[in-house]
């Protein structure tokens, strides 16, 4: 039971909930992932249709002791608006935060993560290392971020090598042939090293740091493919 307090959030997904109403998901600060009943929100009247968008940043209040709550009140605080692949990045942002995050779990840091990718994403910065850092900063707030600059045993990477990544324990050197690093699952120690400063100046690089990324978000998401990016076509996150 919350009040009469407002709290800044932002909604990650909606979904129709009976013949009116949507279940509403959001990110609200303090709180974590809130899921609300909005009422009436489908009716052709409805003042909130227009500012239960994602990316808006808003002020909500509700009721309710279970896990599903019921929305009171919601005032618009700030519009974002994106367009075209950053829309889709956004969208992507969105569902990687709903896989990553349990109803009612509060994880520091998370709000002002969110905050910052959208105003990247609103700033025109380059996708793939906004993307990157994203998911290298979510595994880092839900505790899955795995070491990229030492192996599982602790010792440093070695330069020249190629490091076998099992997401649930570190890198693992191997010693394979020329071209091992281009199986699953296997980089070299320059990308990995690479990644670990977050230097994104070789976009050569791009498609190494992406697999890896999206090997380590496992662990944390699941193995469900993601929805958000069925959005894209010539471009995937």
């Amino acid at each position: 039971m919350i009040g009469n307090e407002f709290h800044q959030a932002w909604l990650l997904h909606r979904r129709s909930y009976k013949e009116r109403s949507v279940i509403a998901e959001f990110l609200v600060a303090g709180h974590g992932r809130v899921a609300m009943v909005v009422r009436g929100v489908r009716q052709s009247k409805s003042r909130l249709a227009s500012l239960l968008q994602p990316f808006h940043q808003v002020m909500v209040r509700w009721n309710g002791r279970g896990e599903l709550k019921t929305l009171v009140d919601l005032e618009l605080d700030r519009f974002t608006f994106l367009t075209g692949e950053r829309l889709y990045c956004g969208f992507y942002a969105n569902e990687l935060l709903l896989r990553s995050m349990i109803p009612g779990q509060l994880v520091d840091g998370m709000t002002d993560l969110y905050r910052e990718i959208l105003t990247h994403l609103n700033q025109n910065a380059p996708l793939e290392p906004l993307l990157r850092s994203f998911e290298l900063d979510l595994l880092q707030l839900c505790g899955y971020a795995p070491s990229l600059d030492r192996d599982v045993s602790g010792a440093p990477l070695q330069e020249g090598m190629v490091y076998r990544f099992e997401p649930e324990h570190g890198l693992v050197l191997t010693h394979g042939p020329v071209g091992y690093h281009e199986r699953p699952f296997c980089y070299t120690a320059q990308l990995l090293k690479t990644l670990s400063v977050r230097d994104f100046s070789d976009a050569e690089l791009y498609p190494g740091f992406k697999r890896f990324t999206r090997q380590a978000m496992k662990p944390l998401i699941g193995d469900r493919p993601m929805q958000s990016r069925m959005l894209f076509t010539n471009r995937k996150p």
